[in-house]
């Protein structure tokens, strides 16, 4: 016979902690399950010509290459498209820190004046645990191009950027690696996999952790009860 006396109070705070979790742990899996589905779609191409650059206007979004898993930072650097600014995702820096902009030559490619083909990706919304943007830095956490072209002091920034190729110090050009599945300008799949199982394996620690404390306190107890003598 199962004998329980539940804490009111811890019960109510383990409840809602677990609720909390469990919505968490869904919510990272539903990014998995719709990412991993869109890295099989085709990713729509455009070409640009006939732009201006904008030299003193590069930022720098963090992001983790799909096909290295290196950290760093990608350099998105804008252009002048006729009466609109459009950034180009156009190198990527293999460091923690942001880079400082200073220090950071504009992509020749995009100084050429030669068309711009890339994937045209339209980044998805800052998530409730992104963390804030370093204006300052001009260092941000996912690709906002409206906030990140206040910061450059441009105006009609497209809601799109396109993701071209990364050109080495040789002058070689590589395919862009965050061009390869809509959604991995964020964070790929498998950190959302990540995510799920964390949250989802804090909501059982926790479960077990409620009943031990209560197991500890005599207050839950699998034992017949005694019987009672005459």
């Amino acid at each position: 016979m199962i004998r329980f006396r539940p804490l009111p109070l811890m019960t109510l705070l383990a409840i809602a902690a677990l609720v909390a979790l469990v919505v968490l742990g869904r919510w990272q899996w539903d990014k998995y399950i719709q990412k991993s589905r869109a890295a099989h779609e085709p990713v729509a191409q455009m070409t640009i010509a006939s732009y201006q650059p904008v030299l003193d206007g590069i930022q720098f979004v963090n992001g983790v290459r799909p096909d290295t898993h290196q950290e760093g930072w990608r350099v998105f650097a804008p252009v002048q498209y006729g009466a609109t600014t459009v950034f180009v995702d156009a190198d990527f820096i293999a460091q923690v820190h942001a880079p400082l902009a200073s220090e950071v030559r504009f992509p020749a490619a995009l100084r050429s004046g030669a068309p711009i083909t890339g994937a045209s990706i339209r980044p998805e919304p800052p998530g409730p645990f992104t963390p804030p943007p370093q204006p300052l830095q001009r260092a941000w956490f996912v690709a906002d191009l409206a906030a990140m072209g206040r910061n450059a002091g441009l105006n009609n920034v497209a809601g799109y950027y396109i993701a071209g190729a990364y050109v080495g110090p040789d002058g070689r050009a590589t395919p862009n690696p965050f061009a390869r599945a809509r959604g991995a300008d964020v964070l790929p799949p498998a950190r959302h996999l990540g995510y799920a199982l964390t949250w989802y394996g804090l909501a059982a620690v926790l479960i077990v952790i409620y009943f031990a404390y209560h197991v500890s306190a005599g207050r839950l107890s699998f034992r017949p009860p005694r019987p009672q003598q005459d």
